[in-house]
C-alpha cells in the first residue's frame, strides 16, 4: 500500500475504457499528463471527463486499460492508497471544525506530529492565515474553495484533481480564483488535473487542454493552438465561436488550397487544412473577419464573401458584433474591436460583405 502512495512521475492512462450497462462513458482513452503540469479535461456534460477523473482518483475502476503514476500501476488500488487528492465543487468542508483544523485533519489522521504546523504553512500558501480560526460558514465561497485546496495540498499528493472547483462561484470571483489556482499550482509545482465544461476556465489556467467528446479526446494541446487551429468541427465550435461552411478542395495555389463553398472560391493555407483534397469544413473565427459596406474585391484581405444582409449590430464596449446572413453560407458573426478607426455605418437590413486573411482560416474534417 505504501508503494502506491509513494508513486512519482507522469500520470499515464493507457487504453482506458469504462463501460456501464447501457453506455460506454470512456472509450479507449490514452493520454500522458507530464509531472508538474496544469492539465485540463474540457468537454460538455456526459463526455466522460468526470468518469476519467474518478478513475484516476480510484473512485471508479476501468473496465479495461491501465492507470499509472510513473512506473507504478494504480489500477485496482483504493482511493486512500493513491497519492491523489480531489477538490470537489461542493468543497465538503467539516462545518464544526475551524479552517485550521479542517486543513490539519488529514495529517492528524495519518499521525503526522507537526500536523498543525503543516496546516499553517499551507494556509499561508493559499493566503488564508488570517482566517485560520473561523468556521467554514463564516467564509465566502472563494475562501471556502481555497480551504478545500489547502486541505488537499497539505497531504502532499503527487496529483491534485479538481472537479469543477469554480462552478459555484460568481463570474468575477471565478476569474479571480482562476488566477489564484494557477499561482498556487506554479508555486507548489504539483500536477493539477482540472475537469471543467468552461472553456475560458480551461484556457486561462491549463498548460495543456484535452477536449473530450463522447468518451474520446477530440484534440489535445496548448490552449492557443487548439483555439487557433482546431482539427474537428466539435473543437471549433466548443472552444469559442466559429463561422463554418461545408466545402470541397478543388485546386492548389502556391501555399494555399482552393476551396469551393457557397458559390465562392476561398483560399486556405495548406498547413491549416485537415485535408488536402475532398470534402472539408472551412472555418474562420469572428474576430479574424472584417465587415464592409461594399464588395472589397480580390485586393482585400485575400478572402471575401457576400453580399449578405446585416441582421444585428451589438455594441459590447470593447467590440461590436455584427450578424450577417449570407446566401448559402448561413449566418456569420463578425467581431470588430472598437478602435478609433473608421467603422462602417450600417444598420440591420443593409447589404454588407465580409473579408479575412487566408492565414486566419482553418479547414477541419466535415
Amino acid at each position: 500500500m505504501a508503494g502506491f502512495r509513494e508513486a512519482q512521475g507522469d500520470l499515464v492512462l493507457e487504453n482506458v475504457t469504462k463501460s456501464f450497462t447501457t453506455f460506454t462513458a470512456v472509450d479507449d482513452l490514452s493520454l500522458t499528463v507530464p509531472r508538474g503540469s496544469f492539465f485540463a479535461l474540457l468537454g460538455p456534460s456526459g463526455c466522460g471527463k468526470t468518469t476519467t477523473l474518478r478513475m484516476v482518483a480510484g473512485l471508479e475502476q476501468p473496465t479495461s486499460g491501465t492507470i499509472r503514476i510513473g512506473n507504478t500501476d494504480l489500477t485496482g488500488s483504493r482511493p486512500y492508497e493513491r497519492p491523489v487528492n480531489t477538490v470537489f465543487q461542493s468543497y465538503a468542508l467539516f462545518p464544526h471544525l475551524s479552517v485550521r483544523d479542517n486543513v490539519a485533519f488529514g495529517p492528524k489522521r495519518r499521525g503526522v506530529k507537526d500536523a498543525l504546523a503543516q496546516a499553517d504553512a499551507t494556509l499561508s500558501l493559499v493566503q488564508l492565515t488570517h482566517l485560520a480560526g473561523r468556521k467554514p460558514t463564516q467564509l465566502s465561497g472563494g475562501q471556502q474553495q481555497r480551504v478545500a485546496v489547502a486541505r488537499a495540498l497539505v497531504n502532499h499528493p503527487e496529483v491534485l484533481l479538481l472537479d469543477e472547483p469554480l462552478g459555484a462561484l460568481d463570474l468575477k470571483l471565478r476569474r479571480e480564483m482562476q488566477v489564484e489556482l494557477k499561482r498556487i499550482q506554479t508555486e507548489v509545482g504539483l500536477t493539477f488535473v482540472h475537469v471543467t465544461h468552461d472553456q475560458e476556465e480551461a484556457m486561462t489556467m491549463a498548460d495543456t487542454v484535452a477536449v473530450m467528446n463522447l468518451g474520446k479526446i477530440e484534440q489535445m494541446g496548448a490552449p492557443d493552438v487548439l483555439y487557433d487551429l482546431p482539427r474537428t468541427k466539435f473543437v471549433a465550435n466548443f472552444l469559442g465561436q466559429s463561422n463554418l461552411m461545408s466545402g470541397h478542395v478543388d485546386d492548389t495555389d502556391g501555399d494555399n488550397v482552393v476551396v469551393s463553398t457557397a458559390q465562392h472560391k476561398l483560399r486556405l493555407r495548406k498547413s491549416r487544412a485537415a485535408a488536402g483534397s475532398g470534402d472539408i469544413a472551412f472555418g474562420v473565427r469572428p474576430e479574424k473577419t472584417r465587415i464592409h459596406n461594399a464588395d472589397p474585391g480580390p485586393a482585400a484581405a485575400g478572402n471575401s464573401i457576400g453580399p449578405g444582409t446585416l441582421v444585428d449590430v451589438s455594441f459590447t464596449g470593447v467590440a461590436t458584433q455584427y450578424l450577417v446572413d449570407v446566401p448559402e453560407a448561413g449566418r456569420w458573426a463578425v467581431y470588430e474591436q472598437n478602435l478609433d478607426l473608421e467603422r462602417i455605418d450600417s444598420r440591420p437590413g443593409d447589404t454588407v460583405w465580409i473579408s479575412w486573411d487566408p492565414g486566419h482560416a482553418f479547414g477541419v474534417r466535415p
